[in-house]
């Protein structure tokens, strides 16, 4: 995997409580147009995050992840693009798709394993990394744009009350 660059905000989460707790403080920053890229190994997290995200967004179905589908769209607050590019194999398969209605979209979009679609992604993409830290996870936001650090910032107030 790419080593991603730029600020790093982290937080170390326990256990799903604290997954839910990150989300609780995450999505209120989130606004129609985000686009979030969450990388991390298989099994890091990245579904069980979306999954809190999506309800603190307002979406009352049970999210799942769209790797058979490649795209799964619930709603709530906003209209949630939920992507998982891990079966491409390679970024042009993306030309097949819509892309850009999701990765310029009129609501909110997360996609895991956003790196499979390089070339094609938003320049102002959220990036999140979940690494396994032994039993725990390690949430990373990647601050290397405006639209990151804006998030950042409000992520960092927040873990400061």
């Amino acid at each position: 995997m790419k080593k991603l660059e730029g600020i790093e905000m982290k937080k170390e989460l326990i256990d799903l409580e604290d997954v839910e707790r990150l989300a609780k403080k995450l999505a209120p920053l989130l606004k129609e147009g985000d686009v979030i890229s969450l990388s991390g190994d298989l099994g890091a997290g990245k579904t069980t995050l979306v999954q809190y995200l999506t309800k603190e967004l307002g979406v009352d179905d049970y999210v799942t992840s769209p790797t058979f589908a490649l795209v799964n769209i619930y709603f709530g607050d906003f209209t949630i693009n939920h992507m998982d590019l891990y079966r491409l194999e390679h970024p042009d398969e993306l030309l097949q798709l819509d892309y850009e209605s999701y990765f310029y979209p009129d609501g909110i979009t997360f996609i895991e394993w956003a790196e499979m679609g390089q070339g094609y992604l938003p320049e102002n993409i959220v990036e999140i990394n979940i690494e396994k830290a032994g039993d725990s996870r390690v949430f990373e936001l990647i601050e290397n744009n405006d639209r990151s650090k804006e998030i950042g910032e409000g992520l960092s107030e927040s873990f400061s009350d």
